[in-house]
């Protein structure tokens, strides 16, 4: 098992190693227990190391499987899929057009870099971006190998950081209006 996954109130944060079976079906379980908690769909941001293995055929199935799950549970859907160069970026591109068919317009998204994500999840729910972001730098999941274990955790957002995203997307939405 190599996943490692942060989640809080709206939101899930995943790093991918090489996925097991096992690893699917946790991070299925988190995205659905964090929606149920909050009432509401969730955004979810997952990273894939350059370095990270492909996953096998059957957890590669397994993934396509839980897709139309993920497209209930998630508001907004983000890939980091990293990596330089030509390649790199034709994965991205690849990737992006394959899963833009099965997803609502302005929902799935693929990234070079985790910096990017917060300016495609709407408004109303970027707090819940920024506050998983930041939980996830705070762990070291945003940069780095692949992991070689796996792990989970849940916390929950303190107050004031709470009212500073709320605050920060209200003017936000204040100075486009």
């Amino acid at each position: 098992m190599a996943i490692r996954i942060v989640s809080c109130e709206g939101a899930v944060f995943a790093v991918w190693g090489k996925p097991t079976m096992d690893d699917v079906e946790m991070i299925v379980s988190r995205v659905q227990l964090v929606a149920k908690t909050s009432g509401r769909r969730i955004v979810y941001i997952t990273r894939v190391p350059g370095d990270a293995p492909a996953p096998e055929p059957n957890v590669r199935q397994r993934l396509n499987e839980i897709m139309p799950i993920a497209r209930e549970l998630c508001t907004s859907y983000h890939v980091i899929l990293e990596g330089t160069g030509f390649v790199s970026a034709l994965k991205r591109a690849i990737l992006a057009g394959l899963m833009q068919l099965g997803w609502p317009r302005g929902t799935f998204f693929v990234h070079a870099s985790y910096k990017t994500a917060p300016i495609k999840v709407p408004l109303e729910i970027r707090p819940d971006a920024e506050a998983i972001l930041a939980m996830a730098e705070a762990k070291g999941m945003l940069t780095g190998p692949a992991p070689v274990t796996s792990e989970i955790s849940h916390e929950e957002r303190p107050a004031r950081a709470r009212r500073k995203a709320m605050a920060r997307a209200r003017s936000v939405v204040l100075e486009r209006t």
